[in-house]
């Protein structure tokens, strides 16, 4: 049911509107922020804005001592980086805190050294000590790296004051995949003066091409109370932070070492599992690893043995409410490594995944089960000008899938094209379920212009895809437009796909369509005003089947924005009709029956910033529905007492009453983090649904004594409740406890 096209748009500029704290970063030899001279008029046109450094090259035995204190001798050595300047609240302005920062590199490392001043050190926020936190809640430094020449894929390395690390793939200046974990070393500390942060990345550690001259770089800085974000480049408050459009560049870095280019990662994990229906225990001692080899610097081959998936977290509950199947993002290692090589059709899929060609999540579940994954090859990174990432894997029969062992593969190779775009092509081959011989084959270009009337961007990204599954072959064809500026922004979108279109190591859960988009909305940022941004627009999503004849159509309209520190209010309007073919079960259990539908539905929502102690939000959807009544209630809270400890708790309640039936949902989390150390975490998460009756419960400790060792202990619980009798009738389904030990060789 929930078909509101605008919806990932919002929560992109949501998202950019409400930017919270992160600090800059300047290494440095006890310099004062009275002497970096700083302009008070904002600086308008930032369009040709490409600063450079130089990294300074120091032999390793001279590497600074990464401890979060730029006493170090050899940081005189490394160029000051002083001229940073605000995107937010007033674009171009200087300020209100400098920074200083310093980059130095061996044959082994690349070193950045951030000296944040701040004269209210007091006011420093700094409430998470957890790995991969919410940097948006917290005074941060993040740096960007380009290793390709890109200007759309990119590394991403951050920290907070307390030192808590965030690492990240960003995917075509849009995707941002925090599941990725590498090996790199950060140590920050809090002084009189601001904080300091100091970051060791190993160039074992990343991909690069050794030709480039220069490598796209950016170092951002946000100070949280202010909400105030600080950049060095790509001064323009229209492209999000993880945009690499208009980047730095970091020149001088060559002649680095990788070693012999081999990291093995070997685990060993031993688990026990009692079934409370049978009373049985299984217990299992199962080693596993993964071998990454360096072809070259920019060419990484990948082997997996019997991997292991102990330390994945729970996916988000979901309860099916409508007519199509639901989507499950990928949260495993083993595939986000690298996962950016193959992203594929860029805006196509950004937000509308249906018809997707190459998705990994296939690749070890089957029908929602988990299969063992045996062994997997898999080669990524940069073969000349040509980004390239293929795939092979062998999966293990499944009796609860009822599933043979099968062989799964990927190729996905894309070249740069013009100034700021790539042609690329995709090819698939294999069915999980090994019901078909399946392939898949398709091509996509992907354009980009910057500065168009002004200092907007135009995107126009196109795909073609054709799938051969048992005997049957159909095509998917996609297209968007997209213009982006401060002021007046529109996207335009075409979608067509047959009804024999089946990638089967892809995603579709809706064929036999034509699928039309359009949107637009008006952005404002006032200056001197409580309001930091709103905006306000209409969206139109109409889809037919391949003959012209209407299936669905909705309209609406939104308007809203965010206050200085980061809290926001929206107000959406939505019209509805939907022409139902077939009849389906509302989870399950309400028919909804053939025929024409219209409604009226009205939402509100309310959020407090999360970089407050307390924070969270509600949001009430209401209207008609299926010639019904719809009410939705979706509440967050999150609670921080200090740094230590994170509390979040979700609850929605989705109510139908139509004359069929009624049903209320209930869906229910809670997440906990306790940290005794950046590199020492618990995490709990709990979850419920009265659709399911399900409970799950599993926790994770996990602790990294060196960047290259780990000690992970989970337990993990499940039960049924039933929703009558909720909570008394709590009946015990299955227990389990792994713990799994594993180092890293890099040679």
């Amino acid at each position: 049911m929930r078909q509101r096209g605008k919806w990932p748009l919002l929560q992109a500029l949501a998202a950019l509107a409400a930017m919270n704290g992160a600090v800059a970063e300047a290494a440095g030899v006890a310099a004062q922020s009275n002497e970096l001279e700083r302009n008070t008029s904002p600086i308008r046109n930032f369009a040709e804005f490409i600063p450079c450094v130089q990294a300074v090259r120091i032999a390793h035995e001279d590497a600074p001592i990464i401890d979060g204190d730029l006493s170090d001798p050899i940081w005189r050595r490394a160029t000051p980086i002083e001229e940073f300047y605000q995107v937010e609240p007033v674009e171009g302005r200087a300020p209100s805190q400098p920074t200083r920062a310093y980059i130095l590199f061996d044959d082994r490392n690349l070193y950045v050294g951030i000296y944040n001043y701040d004269d209210q050190p007091d006011q420093i926020r700094r409430s998470q000590m957890k790995r991969d936190p919410q940097l948006s809640d917290d005074d941060a430094v993040r740096i960007y790296l380009d290793t390709f020449g890109s200007f759309r894929d990119a590394y991403f390395f951050g920290v907070n004051p307390n030192g808590a690390r965030s690492d990240a793939l960003i995917e075509n200046n849009g995707s941002f995949q925090d599941q990725w974990n590498t090996i790199w070393r950060a140590k920050t500390k809090v002084v009189e003066d601001g904080w300091i942060a100091e970051f060791a990345i190993p160039f074992q550690s990343i991909s690069f091409d050794p030709a480039l001259e220069e490598w796209n770089f950016q170092i951002l800085r946000t100070i949280r109370r202010n909400n105030e974000e600080i950049r060095w480049s790509n001064i323009d408050r229209s492209r999000r932070r993880i945009d690499m459009t208009n980047p730095g560049r970091l020149a001088g870095v060559r002649d680095v070492e990788s070693g012999i280019g081999l990291e093995v990662q070997a685990y060993v994990t031993g688990s026990a599992a009692y079934d409370w229906e049978t009373d049985n225990t299984d217990y299992d001692l199962k080693p596993s690893g993964n071998a990454f080899y360096k072809i070259t610097p920019s060419l990484t081959g990948s082997l997996t043995v019997n991997t292991d998936f102990s330390d994945t977290g729970l996916d988000a509950r979901q309860v099916n409410t409508g007519r199509f199947s639901l989507f499950f993002p990928e949260t495993r290692d083993f595939f986000l490594q690298d996962a950016q090589v193959f992203e594929f059709g860029g805006r196509v899929f950004q937000d509308q995944v249906n018809g997707l060609p190459f998705f990994s999540r296939n690749i070890g579940i089957v029908s929602g089960a988990p299969v063992d994954l045996i062994a997997g090859a898999k080669l990524s990174g940069k073969l000349g000008p040509a980004n390239v990432g293929v795939i092979s894997t062998h999966t293990g029969a499944s009796e609860v899938a009822g599933t043979d062992g099968q062989f799964l593969s990927a190729a996905r190779l894309s070249v740069p094209v013009l100034s700021e775009s790539k042609l690329g092509a995709i090819f698939t081959h294999g069915d999980p379920t090994g019901a078909d011989n399946s392939a898949v084959a398709g091509a996509d270009f992907q354009f980009k212009r910057s500065n168009v009337f002004g200092n907007g961007t135009l995107y126009s990204d196109s795909a073609y895809i054709q799938s051969f599954t048992g005997g049957e072959s159909d095509h998917m064809i996609a297209h968007e437009t997209a213009y982006r500026s401060q002021t007046w922004n529109t996207t335009l979108r075409f979608r067509d796909i047959g009804e024999d279109y089946a990638p089967e190591l892809g995603f579709s859960n809706r064929t036999g369509i034509r699928r039309y988009n359009a949107n637009g909305f008006r952005a404002f940022r006032p200056e001197n005003s409580f309001i930091r941004y709103a905006e306000i627009g209409g969206w139109s999503n109409y889809i037919s089947d391949r003959h012209g004849e209407r299936l669905d159509q909705y309209f609406g309209a939104f308007a809203g924005g965010n206050n200085n520190p980061g809290d926001a209010l929206w107000f959406n309007y939505e019209h509805g009709f939907v022409n139902i073919q077939e009849p389906f079960l509302i989870a399950g259990e309400v028919p909804v029956a053939t025929g024409d539908y219209r409604w009226n539905q009205y939402e509100v929502e309310l959020s407090a910033t999360n970089a407050r102690a307390v924070g969270g939000g509600v949001e009430v959807r209401w209207g008609g529905i299926y010639d019904g009544d719809y009410l939705s209630i979706e509440n967050r809270l999150s609670v921080r007492p200090n740094r230590f400890i994170e509390l979040a708790a979700e609850y929605e309640y989705i109510d139908f009453d139509m004359p069929s039936g009624q049903i209320g949902i209930h869906i229910a989390s809670l997440d906990s983090v306790i940290a005794f150390t950046p590199d020492m975490t618990i995490k709990t998460e709990v979850q419920y649904d009265n659709i399911s009756q399900a409970f799950t419960f599993f926790s994770r400790f996990s602790w990294e004594p060196i960047p290259e060792r780990e000690v992970f202990l989970s337990f993990g619980h499940t039960a049924l409740i039933d929703r009558v009798d909720f909570p008394r009738d709590f009946r015990s389904q299955g227990s389990s406890l792994a713990l799994r030990l594993g180092h890293t060789f890099r040679m």
